[in-house]
């Protein structure tokens, strides 16, 4: 049985309820037990402090721009988690002095804290544009514009407050499922500790299920040939004579070797005759995993003839298995069609998902396609070898880049010609190893040794590609 009662000297917004736990001895009732189910939990003044220090840390220039959407999620997630970091240090503060709630029982403390908090919040509104501000010459230089300020001051509270409210209504639901679990252990800690490992778990159902759905939906979408046909060139995977089913690569393997520039096209920007570019591709279920994808994308190669051009470019895909028509086709023209350019899929959800699902996804598919085309070169005379060329766009180029990991860029070119590397994650343990940043070097362009081989640009423009000084081999990060 369980007994409630309301202490009459609780502090404001505080119910506290003795409970009756039915376990006394020798029929006498239990030990009562104070629970506090404290409906509307104080604001942490901790962390009002480092959710204001966050939100000014979102603030600060960053090696890559960033768009009015990207700063309104960093300026909601970093004071996000500034409180909840403060919060918890609160809460264990007050565990260890005791339960003193001071600010909550002095008038003067609560009013201080107040005015104390607007200081703040105008502050950070003022700092805004000033801080913005500083990302101007990284912006120009990427050819960007600078994000909205007020976009920021008012997106950013507005998502911070409604995710703080969710947070909270999960935590009431945690405490009502505690009171429900009194009723079946005896101890008010266990019960509580309870309720928030249930709401926890439900949470956790309802995010999975959410992923699974989401997965479902862009199966079905990877899946769907919709606007799309078949090639006619046998220059191209799922084209006559190809090893692999046209329904079997994916939309956007569909597409990529659907689409670019004809060989009338390239003569037309040449000005002189020119093959027609080849495509190959392999889609995620042809072939049992990234070692069967990558030698049967090794055969397409070679049933093509792609390894008798002069260059052949190895991508390595995001998430969904795209490969940037920009990347594809700048490589084409400048070789004049005399190219084979290679894909595999892997994943068939956007790198956002991949990153979560299955972390070492792009890795794994990064090492089977750098070693199989790295043997598959070996084995040719070297009068007769292709120029060997890396391509990786945001997660292909994190999974890439891993395969390298430890080594040095003079190793890297050690078998390919160049790589291109676009929009790296800042997590590169490469660019970690690599990047230096000499007195007046600006953080968006940081040098790698002498700048001989590998280099940072932020954009097309400031790629030196006639700089004496840069090498036959060379290697590009670019943002």
């Amino acid at each position: 049985m369980i007994v409630g009662k309301v202490s009459p000297v609780a502090p404001p917004g505080l119910t506290v309820s003795t409970i009756n736990t039915g376990r006394g001895d020798g029929g006498r009732p239990g030990r009562e037990r104070m629970v506090d189910v404290r409906s509307s939990p104080p604001v942490s003044v901790t962390g009002l402090v480092l959710a204001w220090l966050g939100y000014l840390a979102s603030l600060t220039p960053t090696m890559v721009p960033r768009t009015t959407t990207v700063q309104v999620i960093m300026s909601t997630l970093l004071p996000l988690s500034g409180y909840a970091i403060g919060a918890v240090l609160g809460a264990l503060a007050r565990q260890v002095l005791g339960e003193r709630r001071w600010l909550e029982q002095n008038p003067t403390a609560r009013r201080l804290g107040i005015a104390v908090g607007v200081v703040a919040a105008l502050a950070a509104l003022l700092l805004t544009p000033v801080a913005l501000r500083w990302q101007t010459e990284l912006v120009a230089a990427a050819g960007w514009t600078l994000p909205s300020w007020p976009l920021v001051v008012t997106l950013a509270p507005a998502l911070s407050v409604l995710l703080v409210l969710v947070g909270r209504a999960l935590r009431a639901a945690g405490r009502a499922l505690g009171r429900r679990w009194l009723q079946v252990v005896p101890s008010p800690g266990w019960a509580t500790l309870l309720g928030g490992v249930t709401v926890g778990v439900l949470v956790a159902g309802v995010a999975a299920g959410a992923f699974a759905l989401l997965a479902r939906q862009y199966a079905g979408w990877d899946a769907d040939t919709d606007g799309q046909s078949p090639p006619s060139s046998a220059l191209r995977s799922g084209g006559p004579g190809s090893l692999v089913a046209w329904q079997s690569l994916g939309r956007q393997g569909r597409e990529f070797v659907g689409s670019g520039p004809s060989a009338a096209d390239i003569e037309g920007f040449s000005g002189v005759p020119a093959p027609e570019p080849i495509r190959v591709y392999v889609g995620r279920d042809q072939a049992a995993g990234p070692e069967g994808r990558a030698a049967l994308l090794v055969d397409e190669v070679r049933r093509t003839g792609g390894f008798d051009r002069d260059v052949v470019v190895l991508t390595v895909t995001s998430g969904l298995g795209s490969v940037h028509p920009v990347s594809a086709q700048s490589v084409e023209y400048v070789a004049n069609g005399d190219v084979a350019s290679a894909a595999t899929q892997y994943a068939v959800v956007p790198s956002w998902m991949t990153a979560i699902l299955d972390r070492a996804g792009a890795r794994r598919e990064a090492e089977a396609l750098v070693e199989a085309f790295t043997a598959a070169a070996a084995e040719l005379p070297p009068q007769d070898r292709p120029r060997l060329v890396l391509n990786g766009e945001s997660l292909g180029a994190a999974g890439s880049q891993q395969v390298f990991s430890g080594l040095s860029p003079e190793q890297v070119v050690a078998d390919f010609d160049g790589v291109l590397w676009v929009g790296t994650p800042a997590t590169s343990a490469l660019l970690q190893q690599w990047a230096s940043f000499p007195d007046g070097t600006p953080p968006w362009e940081p040098v790698v040794g002498d700048g001989s081989i590998a280099r940072f640009a932020a954009n097309a423009d400031r790629v030196p590609i006639g700089d004496p000084s840069w090498g036959d081999r060379r290697i590009l990060f670019l943002h």
